[in-house]
């Protein structure tokens, strides 16, 4: 299965043409935003936008085959209130605690983040949410979360870690297959969760001037697969 994963769109709508062309070049089965999909405002037009992608090819007509599917989280720019809106759409799905199945691969959301100096919290009652969480994870969930965990491609300006440590310490309970996020745009890259479980891989798909993402390919028994994408 392949994968494209990205974050911090913002609302802007370079990103969103760079996530159709990348989507009618690389043929992902499924597309992830780990949050930060708005900017605030203006986020019906944005969620518009998105449920079209893949939608037509380079000269406007409709393609053979069928769209992939984008699975999407919240972030701190992304109001609540928007979450009707993405349930009308035919192509986004906002995950949640319940696992998502594509191509038998379960997908598991976070939604929300709260940022604080030099930490993030996914939500205020993070303790209760992470318990919600805990009978739906397996050692083949792909975990969507907006903020990175605690020391992994979280440091701000590349001096202060600012990762949610609650997350990191769920991670080390829960040892899912990777963990999807951004927030941090500058940290974009990948890195794995040390000493305990030093399977799980964690990739900051944040999209900035120099990444666009990163297609990610899955196949059984072998390690992901991941290409970060520059302009």
């Amino acid at each position: 299965m392949r994968i494209y994963a990205v974050a911090d769109i913002h609302g802007k709508t370079q990103y969103i043409e760079t996530l159709s062309h990348v989507s009618r070049e690389f043929k992902p089965d499924v597309i992830v935003i780990a949050g930060d999909i708005t900017g605030y405002f203006r986020w019906q037009s944005t969620i518009d936008q998105l449920d079209k992608i893949g939608q037509l090819d380079k000269i406007g007509q409709p393609e053979a085959q069928s769209r992939p599917p984008v699975l999407c989280i919240r972030g701190n720019s992304d109001f609540k209130r928007m979450e009707p809106s993405l349930a009308k759409t035919k192509n986004l799905t906002l995950l949640g605690t319940s696992a998502h199945l594509v191509q038998g691969v379960p997908f598991v959301g976070i939604n929300g983040c709260i940022p604080l100096p030099f930490a993030s919290r996914v939500c205020l009652g993070e303790n209760q949410l992470f318990k919600t969480l805990l009978p739906h994870m397996d050692k083949n969930t792909i975990l969507v979360a907006h903020p990175p965990p605690r020391g992994i491609c979280d440091k701000v300006g590349n001096r202060f870690s600012a990762g949610s440590q609650n997350l990191l310490d769920f991670i080390k309970t829960t040892h899912p297959a990777m963990v999807l996020c951004g927030h941090i745009h500058e940290q974009a890259g990948m890195d794995f969760v040390t000493n305990c479980i030093p399977g799980t891989l964690v990739v900051n798909c944040a999209m900035n001037k120099n990444h666009h993402g990163a297609i990610i390919d899955l196949q059984q028994d072998t390690p992901p697969r991941v290409n970060f994408l520059q302009p």
